[in-house]
């Protein structure tokens, strides 16, 4: 064996001449072997090419005729096995002798490929044996067998599972074939690929893994799996996700390493890839496991590893383009308040909603009907402007509830008066009925049985018109409801409402939200009061937008299981925008046009819609429904033991109808009169979909304080080493408690204590072991050394690639 090339000497020998024809003309061998070159996209001529088996600019591989068939030799030192591997030929394919007669091509496997609703999109299916004397063959499908899927949009493998799971912030595993995903899935991990395999990834698919805590990427063990891992790893690292890859301690993928009886933890870090401190450093150590703070000691110091970040996961932007002539309002007031636009689309849609005023319901088929009214909340930070978000959505409408008071006032000052007089004469006739002269008693009892009819033609006493409450108890509200005939809408920045209906304070943590359940499907609800007449509302009405701190909101479930157990919560759609990267002085204004065309529209629904005393039914139209119905089907199974959706199930339940809703009432602000919701407006409603379950996830999430919740104590911890005037420097226990003390988690020194451990686990900093002094007394609090990262955090790899 030649010590250079690995070469026997035969194969490194130049041919010799030889007398049989064969030998003297190209052999079958050699013509495979070019064929394939040219297949792979080879460049070449004669005996020199581009060897497949490294990024060979200029043609590196020689090729020739051999005795008994075709022989190469790449100048930059690749083995033939890596050659061939590169090709998809076996040692047999590169001979003289013609090749064994193959079996027909059978398919053993297929894999469909589906799209956020779990529809399929098309079909991969693998052969077996391959064509063109190939192990293996896969070729894709559209849904009805159809060969070919030109124009068919490209997705992960198992997108709704990876979805599901980026979404509630766990660990997605990316391989590089189904069959590996599949036997991944069965030990009850989440695993993906793209289609077409190794070398086919691109910034699409890392969208689709956005909010996950880590990915890990599984290379296979050849060249173009370290390849295909290197470009999964760059792109999805430049997307702001904690990522690292991993690689079969046996076989060449991980199906081999399953199937030699080995497991995850069995699983071992590839030397090669970017991510691996070794890369970097040149360091020896064996590495530690991830998230454990350092990687040993040189001189003393800790050697670091990179952190596991704690940025929020990136949820999707609202999708804007869907909101029709709402749209324009939406992106100019969110630029010009520099807030989400999240924000405004919620409060806007609050707006229309209220404007509705309950007298419109959407018969979406036999038995099932949907009210307009929208129950949405948005969390934001404390000073994220909140309240102006929420005053541009609805000053419109207090403009135009301002008017109506002023036009009502005198009519109802007169009849209040009219019932103060009334009352005050049938209450002297009754006196002197009961106990006055013999004489003047009957005179006064009709007196009194007429004060009595006239109050009763009169009725309740009224109340001036009202659109919006601001924050209010469930008591008051119940009665502002019943003096406006069961319908009003609230819009709030302080969400005192929510506060009271989830027991935060007040009523033993307990609060009756009977009414709020009711008003959402438009129920009847009576107010039974001691010593005052009741109240009746035949029909109920509510819509409600609040814009609050996440901290409202953080392990509420815990608090109160009942909230969510009642199904209140399942009633909310829900948005957890991120804040903006913006905060000018100089900001453009929101158009005239703009501003009068939302407030001209708000002021129509008000007049034509709210201001009616009729409940008119809208419908589907019959392409509308016809497409809703295949949505709901899919949507279904979601829903079900297995679906991606089944931990929310009871929040999904009520998505369908939502977005009906959110659809009604878009339609009715585009068109006061329309009695029918067209194709394209319930096309965009459904298109809101994957956006709102997203954000659902990372709001019950943020209630059960779960990741989230657990990661607010680290981004405190962070934050306050980030604003220290030496960031980097050493800090004890008692410093970090003696600056956060009096935040909402940190109740205790106890609970800074394992706030800190949890830093430590994430990497950010190091425990320092102190030496004892062996004096007696009270021992030092505990110090820590920090990240470098803390004080001058890398830069984002730079990617020509950037995620959408």
């Amino acid at each position: 064996m030649n010590s250079t090339t690995g070469l026997t000497p035969e194969l490194i020998q130049p041919a010799r001449p030889h007398h049989s024809k064969e030998h003297r003309v190209k052999g079958e061998g050699l013509t495979r072997l070019v064929n394939a070159l040219e297949s792979h996209g080879s460049r070449g001529r004669g005996k020199s090419w581009q060897c497949p088996a490294h990024d060979d600019r200029s043609p590196s591989l020689s090729i020739d005729q051999g005795a008994n068939g075709a022989v190469w030799n790449c100048q930059a030192g690749c083995a033939q096995e890596e050659v061939l591997s590169a090709l998809g030929l076996t040692w047999p394919d590169v001979h003289d002798e013609p090749p064994k007669r193959r079996e027909r091509p059978q398919v053993v496997a297929e894999y469909p490929y589906t799209d956020e609703q779990g529809e399929v999109l098309f079909v991969v299916r693998r052969l077996e044996p391959g064509y063109d004397g190939e192990r293996k063959t896969f070729r894709q499908y559209r849904p009805d067998g159809t060969a070919g899927v030109k124009g068919i949009r490209r997705v992960l493998y198992h997108l709704p599972r990876v979805l599901a799971e980026a979404a509630a912030g766990g660990t997605v595993l990316v391989v590089e074939g189904e069959k590996d995903v599949d036997n991944l899935n069965a030990l009850g991990v989440v695993a993906t690929c793209n289609v077409g395999g190794a070398g086919k990834w691109n910034d699409s698919y890392t969208a689709s893994l956005r909010g996950a805590s880590e990915v890990v990427i599984i290379a296979d063990r050849d060249e173009p799996g370290r390849k295909h891992a290197e470009a999964v790893y760059q792109s999805v690292r430049s997307a702001g996700i904690a990522v690292s890859v991993l690689e079969p301690a046996k076989g060449k993928d991980i199906s081999d390493h399953l199937a030699a009886g080995l497991d995850y933890d069995a699983l071992v870090t590839p030397e090669w890839h970017p991510g691996n401190p070794k890369t970097h450093t040149g360091s020896q150590e064996a590495e530690q496991p991830r998230g454990s703070g350092s990687s040993g000691t040189q001189n003393g110091m800790p050697s670091w590893e990179e952190p596991v970040p704690l940025d929020s996961r990136v949820l999707p932007r609202f999708p804007v383009d869907t909101l029709g002539k709402l749209a324009p309002f939406v992106t100019a007031t969110a630029e010009s308040l520099q807030v989400p636009d999240d924000m405004v689309a919620f409060a806007c849609l609050a707006t229309i909603s209220t404007a509705t005023g309950g007298r419109r319901k959407v018969q979406v088929k036999h038995g099932w009907s949907e009210s307009t009214a929208l129950y949405l909340t948005a969390l934001a930070d404390s000073s994220e402007k909140k309240t102006p978000a929420l005053n541009a959505a609805c000053d419109p409408l207090r403009d135009i509830e301002t008017e109506l008071i002023e036009k009502a006032r005198p009519a109802v000052e007169e009849t209040r008066q009219e019932i103060r007089i009334t009352e005050k004469a049938m209450e002297a006739a009754e006196k002197v009925a009961g106990g006055g002269k013999a004489a003047d008693r009957e005179d006064a009892k009709a007196d009194a049985e007429a004060a009595r009819e006239k109050l009763l033609e009169l009725g309740d006493n009224p109340a001036l018109p009202l659109i919006l409450v601001r924050d209010i108890t469930l008591e008051a509200l119940a009665l502002r409801m019943a003096e406006q005939k069961g319908r009003l809408g609230s819009l709030a920045s302080e969400g005192g409402l929510f506060k009271i209906a989830a027991g935060l304070y007040g009523n033993n943590g307990k609060a009756n939200t009977d009414l709020l359940l009711e008003a959402y499907t438009g129920g009847p609800y009576s107010i039974e009061r001691i010593g005052r007449p009741d109240r009746r509302m035949p029909s109920t009405f509510l819509a409600l937008g609040m814009i609050i701190q996440p901290g409202m909101i953080a392990g509420l479930e815990k608090k109160n299981p009942e909230f969510r157990q009642s199904g209140f919560l399942g009633r909310f759609l829900y948005a957890k925008p991120a804040p903006t990267d913006t905060d000018t002085f100089d900001t453009p204004e929101v158009s005239s046009d703009v501003a009068d065309d939302y407030g001209q529209r708000v002021r129509t629904l008000v007049s034509d819609v709210w201001n009616t005393s009729d409940i008119i039914v809208m419908r589907l139209s019959v392409e509308a429904r016809a497409e809703f119905g295949r949505f709901y089907d899919a949507f279904a199974k979601r829903r079900k033991p297995g679906g991606d959706l089944h931990d929310i199930a009871d929040w999904a339940g009520k998505l369908r109808g939502q977005l009906v809703r959110i659809a009604a009432c878009i339609t009715l602000f585009e068109d006061p009169a329309a009695q029918e919701i067209s194709l394209e407006r319930i096309q965009a409603a459904i298109s809101m979909a994957p956006y709102f379950i997203t954000h659902a996830r990372a709001v019950f999430d943020l209630m059960g304080k779960n990741r989230e919740g657990a990661l607010k104590p680290l981004r405190d911890l962070l934050a306050w080493l980030r604003s220290r005037s030496a960031p980097n420097a050493d800090f004890s226990a008692r410093d970090a408690w003696q600056a956060l003390k009096g935040r909402e988690w940190a109740e205790d020194m106890d609970t800074m204590n394992e706030a800190l451990k949890e830093m430590e686990r994430h990497g950010w900093i190091a425990f320092r072991p102190a030496a004892d002094s062996g004096k007696p007394g009270r021992k030092p609090s505990p110090r820590f050394d920090v990240h470098p990262w803390v004080a001058t955090p890398p830069e984002p790899p730079t990617n020509p690639r950037t995620p959408s």
